[in-house]
Parts: structure tokens; sequence; C-alpha cells
């Protein structure tokens, strides 16, 4: 497939494109190394508070990158440091390469305020003197730093003056998070916690413009123009020209998806990907089958229209609704299949838990949307060894030896009585030794 515009894709090859791309199935390498190409590949990973199951950061890596573990990340925040904490779409682990496209925010915040809070530059002045003189510190070594009390139990507004210092510094570039210990950041001045010989020029719009479609064409594959600066505002102007640029010269095609109409069925603004993408979605590679569970905020489906229009699904996570309302669960993973064929599907979703104490992972519902292979007796062993494979690896990785499936739905009960039987035969045992496969192939 050759040629400025006008490619026509089905559905099915634009989920191919947009899997390969962010790198689900991929070749990366093991373990730490594996952790920092994904990063660099993904360019953010979204730093997830909750921990029902392991937190969206370390999932995240989990589902690409063979034999991961947490310390691969913690080491990735150590010396020589390949990652930072920062704000992506939302708080995230960034390649250190990318802390320079992070500089026009911090220029805003220190110009404009940030959005959610006010500061005050007394405390910010107190705050800064004493990390000057200490070194790194966290935000209940303030507690007795005559701060001022709190004004309630939650959000933004209601934080106590010194966290809130501590964090419109950090958002405005004086401070750094070195670390988190227990999960809370430990803060440093910029000026010396960054790598010597960090790249700290400031871009302008035409660099940035660049850096966010680079990162649209590396990690998300096929796009719209919409899709690009997901959830950002600083210096996005200039997307549109660096897209017509890249049409003009052929590294991007103009592609038309499933006739103008999203998987889903609702209409698609003009797409964009590259020949290589488009070549590569034309030949799906046959291999074996794998089910994937993945994180509520993994990069594929962190911005949900994108994912509706590629999956068709409407998907979307209910903790932070009261228990009345929620439809499903509080915590919902969305299931992938990649068939033998190569063709992805969404496969379902997963309530799960992981009781630590026990060893037992949770499977509170087990939900399953039926992928078009399950339709023959061949398609539904596939699809239930593949899904018990990786239940059984999302186990160990929640540090559980045990699965528990209290319910599970499924539109075909052939199907759902498959998967009851290969998530029997996988629990106990077996749940260790699945665990050391890794996330990708």
């Amino acid at each position: 497939m050759t040629g400025a515009k006008g490619e026509a894709i089905d559905a099915a090859g634009a989920r191919r494109i947009a899997f390969a791309a962010a790198g689900l199935g991929s070749g990366f390498p093991r373990g730490e190394e594996g952790a920092a190409a994904a990063l660099r590949h993904l360019s953010a990973l979204q730093i997830d508070t909750l921990s029902v199951v392991e937190r969206a950061h370390h999932h995240v890596l989990w589902s690409r990158v063979p034999h991961y573990a947490k310390r691969h990340l913690d080491a990735l925040e150590s010396e020589p440091r390949r990652a930072i904490e920062y704000w992506s779409h939302a708080a995230a682990y960034l390649p250190i390469g990318d802390y320079r496209y992070c500089l026009p925010r911090m220029e805003r915040v220190r110009r404009d305020g940030h959005d959610w809070f006010r500061y005050d530059p007394e405390v910010a002045r107190r705050v800064l003197e004493r990390i000057r003189a200490e070194g790194p510190l966290r935000v209940q070594d303030f507690s007795q730093g005559g701060e001022g009390p709190s004004r309630g139990s939650g959000g933004w507004w209601e934080w106590k003056p010194a966290k809130i210092a501590l964090e419109y510094l950090f958002h405005a570039g004086e401070l750094v998070s070195v670390s988190r210990e227990g999960f809370q950041k430990r803060y440093d001045l910029a000026e010396r916690a960054l790598p010597g010989g960090l790249d700290l020029r400031m871009p302008g719009a035409e660099e940035m413009a660049a850096y966010y479609v680079d990162v649209a064409e590396r990690s998300l594959g096929v796009f719209e123009e919409r899709d690009v600066a997901y959830l950002r505002k600083d210096l996005t102007e200039g997307i549109p020209g660096e897209i017509a640029q890249r049409l003009e010269s052929g590294r991007l095609v103009e592609v038309d998806v499933g006739g103008g109409r999203a998987a889903g069925g609702r209409g698609a603004g003009k797409a964009y990907a590259s020949s290589a993408a488009l070549e590569a979605a034309a030949r799906p590679a046959p291999g074996r089958s794998r089910a994937f569970i993945l994180s509520p905020f993994d990069p594929l489906l962190i911005d949900r229209r994108r994912f509706r229009r590629l999956f068709g699904e409407d998907f979307q996570i209910e903790c932070y609704l009261p228990e009345a309302k929620r439809r499903f669960g509080y915590f919902a993973l969305p299931l992938l299949f990649r068939d033998p064929s190569g063709e992805v599907s969404f496969a379902g979703r997963l309530d799960a838990k992981a009781d630590r104490d026990s060893g037992i992972l949770e499977l509170r519902r087990l939900s399953l949307s039926g992928p078009a292979i399950a339709a023959t007796q061949r398609g539904r062993a596939s699809f239930a060894a593949a899904l018990g494979a990786e239940l059984a690896r999302f186990a160990r990785f929640n540090g559980c030896e045990s699965l528990s499936l209290l319910r599970l739905d499924a539109e075909d009960s052939r199907l759902g009585a498959a998967c009851r039987a290969a998530i029997g035969r996988r629990d106990g045992g077996e749940a260790g030794e699945a665990g050391e496969a890794g996330g990708a192939d």
C-alpha cells in the first residue's frame, strides 16, 4: 500500500495496527532493558494509586515485557536515571529524554499557576529552603513544619499548604520526584536531581508538534488528529501542519477505516498511519493464540473514545462510582484475544482482587463477550486455554498462587463451560509456572 492518501483498511486491520503500535505481543527485551525500551516506545506510563490488583504502571509493563518485575521500573529511576515522573495526560512515568517536552507546561504553571489549586508563595519558599538544606523530603516530613492545618479530608483544595506547595513546585519544574517510598513521592531540587548533560532547551511550537505526532505515529499506529494530543494543552496548535507535512512527504498516509465508519458503527474522522504500518496490517502474522488481561489505564484504551472507534466497546471503570450505581464491578480489566490468524478482538471484562494474605486472586466477575473464533469447538478450546494461561500468569504477577472464580457470564454457554474448566486446570500449582513466561511472545 502506497500513496499520500485515500488508502482503505477495514476495522480488523486498524485494530491490528493499533495493537502492534501499543507494543502488545511485540519483542521487547527481558527485564529492566525491556522496561526501558517499552517506556521509550510508549512515551508515558500512567501512575495508578489503586492497588486492588498490581498498579497500572507495573501492569502495563508486565503486559509487554518478558520476566518483568516491579524492581525493574524502580531501577529506571536510579542511576543512571532513565525514567522520571511528571505529567502527561495524567501523572506518569516518562523517558528521561522526553523531559524537555514537559518544559512548556512547567513554564505555563509558573506563569499562570496550576489549574486545580492555588499555592502560598511564602510556604513554597520555606519548602524550597528546607529541601535545599536537608535533601529529598516527603510530604510527611513537613507535618511539624508549621504549614497550617488541613481544611478538610480530601480533594486538591483541602490539602495542607505544604503539600500544595510541594505539588506546585513539582508541576512548575522546581522540584522533581526522585523516588517513591510507600507510594509517597520524595522531592528534591531539579537542579540537583536531574542528570548532568540532560537537554533542557525549551522546545518551540513546531518542535512540540513534531514530538506529539512522533509519539502518535509510534505508539498509536493509526490515529485521528484529535487523538494526537489527548488531554494535552501546551503548544498543540502546530499538529495539523505537522500532519500535513508528513502527508506531503509520504511519511503518513490518509486512511479510510471501514468505509468511514468506526468499528462500533459510529462515524470516524480522517485517520492517518505510516505506509509501513499499513503494509504490516495487510499481512496478519499467524501464531499461537493469546489472551491479554490489560489495565484499564493501558495506553491502548486510556483514550476511551479512540478505543470505542477501534473495538466498538464502551469500556469504563466504576471504582469512582458509588457501589449502587456500578453495573459491572469495582475495577474492570479489559480482555483482548489474538487468535491464531493474528486477528485481535475485545473478549470481555474481569473484575478481580488480589488477596495477597491468602495468596488467592479472586475473579469476582468474569464476563466474556465471545470472540468470533469461539463459535467453533476448536475455537472455544483455543480461547479457553489462552485465557486460563493468562489468568495463571496474572495471579503470579499479583503475588497469588491460586484462582477463585466467583461469577462467570458468557454469551455462549459452551464457551463459558470451556473457560470454567480451563481456569480450574490452571488453579493452584500451574499459576507459578505460567507466571514466569513474561509479557511478550
